[in-house]
């Protein structure tokens, strides 16, 4: 009898789910009222009409089997449909899994199915609902019947399941849990049989083709069967001795099979992806890593894909997964617009998994980046990553599993495991909720602890830096800069998390130690405790660093002199907060600081807890009887680290609250709080912040006590460098006169090159060539994608200002190989209107500054550029284009006309080396310094008296297109001319009447004669036009495109440029602008859009 079952439900008709920094909401719409029935001798979950039982016919593989031509009937394990779990109310809608024994989970097949193992390792203590099809299981959960289901996604070896894909779109439910699930194939029979007596297998087909090999070693015939758990209920009820089936150990024991072979599949690295889904989206962290799944579908253009994927590559953000899928009811494309010629290819959908929570701001601003290249997206789900060793699980347990022999068998083994594996599961079959449910499973955890200890001597480990809380920041640093001559490489402020950071040290934090000095905000004064000991630092002259330090307020504790039991001279003085140093008197040394010393209570233990956990090695050990303490150095290499001292007779220290912590390098810091977790059990300590990124910051960290209370810090190493950033290389002229290089520091090649350039110098050489600043940066967010824009955050460089924006509030982000501020703390449209109302301050550190000298500087430059050069009077300049042979724009520069004989030119960086090699002469590189630009930028802002602000990048592109200037690589290239561009101002009056300049002949001509495009402006409806959008006439014929647009702050609408055929640029011609594929109204009007104030040359 067929029941029909409608639920209540427990929810409102609409549900909207918000991410505040991606600027839309997700949307969920009831569900329609899906129909479920069952046979009333069943318990699954059954579609009206598909009541088709577990079991399936069987083929007779041979007469000599003694199988019949039809299945036997099979007793089925469900009971009636009023035996189903009742829908949930409100409020107990889902659990957590610490909760877990409410969770009623439905999944495709019968008991012993593997996706119910699935079930059970998310949830031990959950109720599974077998369902008979994918489908069914996804409207238990959709009809309140269940609260979640399970479904498998991929596995290592057979791949995607395809159909899967397309119900994860057809449904509205969302991936709140992946699991990775070891694929362990048994080979089961009745019990009594060995395997000689097996002469045909039943199973999926997928898992027989894992067991090829195996199956074919033995000689067995493979039959299909509708899945693995089906194939164990269809041995047990026939009772037939010669038949066998592949399935999971959970159904050998729920069906009464004996195992006998485990591990059979020909992968032993098999795994199998599982999802969870729910009807709500669980609330994404960054506590932990989390994956993101979306899906999504492409407007039409060439490289559209790559565009869409490189959003996330420009964010450092991972892709673990691609999946192409073909959109049904969609026609195929076709070669040209008259519906001639041969099919290309499918509409898609892609399915991506990204490593990135949506609770993260770059992946929020991914996929808002990513809604400009696509007609539909949608979210799957933002998830917890499954992070446990599945290849380890695997290859632990085929250690304790049987082995299969060809001819042979090893009953007693068989029999011993098979015992150990049914315990792990109560008499019902399920899984008991003990994390170790048996001695096999205690040697498994045991195996996998003793393989996740081998990771720190694989890891990367170098020391970073200790950790200093101090009462006065500024004090502090003046004390470590006149004492010890640190220098400070950074310094940060947390508002949020209120505390400061100064790193101080003898060089590059990429190379040496550092002392990381923290203020926490209103905290004056602290207790140091007796059992931190001291940083010891090395210099040549003990005696002469004291008297320094006397001298600036220092307390020295230990007059220099030999230690004691040795002959180092050595020191102790303390700093104004009460930090202890060690000053030893040493030879020259690229690092100072020597080590970090504690003290210890237990030496051997201590020792074997820094081997342990950090991957440290013991270099020496040094016993000092007669003054009763014993000292053990460690280090990774034969550096000293640590210094771990032993006072015997005393066990604990005061630890006070002012020293922190050790900070050591990793490049997984998951893995290594595992490590430290197996430690910690067995000598003590404990995990005092699990892994994960700082607050603020991002940098992901996971930290710890040791078996005394000390706290080390272990950092991700890829985090650490893109903190620091790479050091930027300047370059200026070599005429610069205050480099403050030490004349020994010269290498003889420098030495040889400067005196070759004064020979130029003093010769009348045409000119000289130098660089003053680096690179140019990338686009920011909001604009479409180039290549330029994809730098990697490990590569990033910092300009002069780079400390300066960050005390300001300046948000960094990785822009054409900088890491440069895209805004401030107001937004970016009070940016732009405030410099349209008072003024703005731009760090263009990035841009390309290149030196002309000599006495014929003007007229070689005048041969490369339009502009009338040689009719600037000195200290003033004015915009140009350099052009080539055929007239087009090699790149737009503004030059100054410092003198008759020195011509300062600002290019953009991003085409230096073109524009060099045009130039045809290489560059020569020298130091720069960039001390004042910080006190400069402060004089500004200060004398504006807040009326000029920082300006960032967003506010700098908003500015710009409200002015009509052109951004080479979007606005201009190299096939358009100036004419074309606009800048016909550009070239001089003379130079108009002269020519001369590269291209001239063409140029010259389009001034006579009407060129084909022109550059135009228009205000446009609708959204924001883009780049490479299509503008059409009235009737629908292209006759241009967009080459930058967007929303202008001060108009309060939206503008564009681009290139238009002439004829049809005049002002007021109406257009259709067309985004995302639909036309919206538009027009053509006067350039610039704000009236602008800077230098025309008449």
């Amino acid at each position: 009898m067929a029941l029909r079952c409608f639920p209540i439900w427990a929810c409102p008709q609409t549900a909207y789910y918000h991410y505040p920094l991606l600027g839309f909401d997700i949307k969920r719409r009831r569900i329609p009222l899906w129909e479920c029935s069952s046979s009333a001798s069943q318990r699954a979950v059954t579609a009206v009409g598909s009541e088709v039982p577990y079991g399936r016919e069987l083929k007779k593989p041979s007469d000599e089997m003694g199988l019949t031509q039809e299945s036997p009937q099979l007793e089925t394990f469900h009971r009636d449909l009023s035996m189903l779990p009742k829908p949930l109310t409100a409020n107990s809608l889902t659990s957590s899994a610490g909760d877990d024994s409410k969770v009623r989970i439905s999944f495709q097949g019968i008991p012993g199915a593997y996706s119910e193992t699935a079930a059970l390792k998310a949830y031990p203590n959950c109720e599974t609902v077998p369902c008979d099809q994918f489908e069914t299981a996804f409207q238990a959960v959709e009809l309140w019947l269940v609260d979640k289901a399970v479904l498998p996604i991929e596995n290592s070896v057979g791949g995607s399941i395809h159909r899967n894909y397309d119900l994860l779109l057809r449904h509205r439910l969302h991936i709140v849990q992946e699991v990775h699930l070891p694929v362990n194939h048994c080979l089961l029979g009745v019990p009594g049989v060995s395997i000689e007596d097996i002469k045909c297998v039943l199973s999926h087909p997928q898992a027989l083709d894992q067991c090829v090999n195996s199956l074919n070693d033995l000689g067995i015939q493979r039959v299909s069967a509708k899945d693995t758990a089906t194939a164990a209920q269809t041995v047990s009820s026939s009772g037939e001795r010669s038949i066998g089936a592949v399935a999971s150990v959970r159904a050998a024991n729920i069906y009464g099979l004996d195992i006998l072979a485990e591990n059979i599949q020909d992968d032993a690295n098999n795994v199998t992806r599982f999802l969870i889904l729910a009807r709500d989206p669980m609330i994404p962290r960054t506590d932990r890593p989390y994956k993101t799944s979306i899906v999504f579908s492409l407007e039409e253009g060439p490289g559209v894909l790559f565009k869409a994927l490189a959003v996330f590559s420009l964010r450092n953000i991972n892709l673990s997964k691609i999946e192409s899928r073909p959109q049904r009811r969609r026609p195929l494309r076709v070669v040209d617009g008259s519906n001639n010629g041969c099919a290309k290819y499918f509409d898609y959908l892609f399915y991506i998994d990204f490593e990135a929570s949506m609770a993260e701001t770059r992946a929020q601003h991914a996929l808002g980046h990513l809604q400009e290249f696509t007609s539909f997206i949608r979210i799957l789900g933002c998830y917890p990553m499954d992070l446990v060793n599945s290849s380890l699980t695997i290859l632990s347990s085929s250690k304790l599993s049987f082995k299969l022999f060809i001819g042979e068998t090893n009953s007693s083994s068989r029999e011993v495991v098979g015992q150990l594996e049914t315990d792990c599961f109560s008499s019902d079959g399920r899984s008991k909720s003990s994390g170790i449910c048996s001695p096999r499973a205690s040697s498994l955890r045991k195996l996998a602890d003793v393989a996740s200890l081998d990771w720190p001597k694989n890891d990367t480990r170098r020391f970073f830096h200790v950790v200093y809380r101090v009462g006065d920041l500024d004090r502090t640093i003046k004390f470590y800069t006149e004492c010890f001559g640190m220098k400070v490489s950074r310094q940060r402020d947390v508002p949020k998390e209120k505390y400061s950071n100064a790193f101080m040290g003898f060089g590059s934090e990429k190379s040496h130690f550092a002392v990381e000095l923290t203020y926490n905000y209103g905290v004056s004064s602290y207790d140091i405790g007796d059992g931190f000991g001291h940083f010891t630092i090395s210099t040549q002259d003990v005696y002469k660093m004291v008297e320094t330090v006397r001298a600036k307020g220092g307390n020295v504790t230990r007059e220099p002199g030999p230690v004691e039991g040795g002959s180092s001279i050595i020191a102790i003085v303390k700093d104004p907060d009460g930090y202890p140093f060690e000053l030893i008197q040493r030879g020259p040394t690229p690092e100072p600081f020597c080590q970090v010393m504690l003290r210890v209570g237990d030496l051997d233990r201590a020792i074997k807890f820094y081997e342990k956990a950090l991957g440290m090695r013991l270099l020496r050990r040094i016993k000092k009887p007669e003054y009763k303490y014993t000292i053990g150095m460690m280090g990774f290499n034969e550096s000293v680290v640590l210094e771990l001292t032993y006072k015997y007779g005393v066990t604990e220290y005061k630890k006070g609250n002012a020293y922190a912590q050790i900070a050591i390098g990793t490049d997984d810091v998951y893995k290594s709080g595992e490590v430290v977790k197996i430690v910690n059990k067995e000598l003590g300590g404990k995990i005092t912040r699990e892994p994960g990124p700082l607050p603020g910051i991002g940098t992901k960290i996971v930290s710890f006590l040791d078996p005394d209370g000390w706290k080390t810090v272990l950092v991700d190493n890829k985090d650490f460098m893109k903190e620091l950033g790479e050091s930027s290389v300047n370059y200026v002229s070599s005429s610069v006169k205050n480099l403050e290089e030490a004349p020994e520091a010269k290498t003889k090649s420098q030495s040889f090159e400067e005196e070759e350039e004064k020979k130029k110098m003093r010769g009348g050489s045409l000119w000289q060539l130098g660089q003053s600043i680096t690179r140019r940066l990338a686009q920011s967010d909001k604009k479409p994608l180039s290549r330029r824009y994809l730098a990697s955050g490990a590569d990033l460089k910092k300009t002069a200002l780079y400390d300066f924006h960050v005390a300001h509030g300046g948000k960094m982000v990785p822009f054409s190989g900088w890491s440069m501020p895209i805004q401030y703390k107001d937004s970016i449209i009070d940016s732009t209107v405030n410099c349209r109302v008072n003024g703005s301050l731009f760090d263009v550190a990035h841009m390309c500054g290149l030196s002309l000298k000599g006495k014929d500087c003007v007229p070689f430059l005048e041969k490369l550029v339009v502009a009338d050069v040689a009719g600037l009077a000195p200290g003033t300049g004015s915009l140009t284009v350099f052009t080539n042979e055929k007239g087009g724009a090699i790149d737009d520069s503004v030059i100054t006309k410092v003198t008759d004989e020195h011509i300062y030119l600002v290019v953009n960086d991003g085409c230096r080396d073109k524009d060099l090699a045009h130039i045809e002469e290489h560059m020569k590189a020298f130091k720069s310094k960039g001390e004042h630009a910080v006190d400069l930028a402060k004089a500004i802002l200060e004398k504006s008296e807040g009326k000029v602000r920082l300006t960032g990048l967003g506010a700098r592109d908003s500015l710009r297109l409200e002015a009509g200037l052109s951004l080479y690589g979007n606005d201009m290239e190299q096939h358009i001319s100036p004419v074309e561009a606009g800048l016909t101002w550009a070239i001089g009056k003379r130079r108009r009447a002269e020519g001369g300049f590269l291209g001239a002949d063409v140029i010259l001509k389009q001034l006579e004669d009407e060129p084909t495009i022109r550059r135009v402006r228009f205000f446009s409806s609708g959204p924001p036009a883009r780049s490479h959008s299509e503008v059409h006439d009235e009737n629908g014929n292209k006759i241009g495109e967009i080459t930058s647009g967007g929303f202008s702050p001060n108009l309060k609408k939206n503008i564009a440029m681009g290139y238009v055929k002439s004829g049809q640029h005049k002002t007021g011609t109406k257009v259709k602008i067309l985004v995302r594929g639909k036309p919206y109204e538009g027009n053509i009007t006067k350039m610039p859009f704000v009236a602008n104030k800077y230098y025309k040359p008449s």
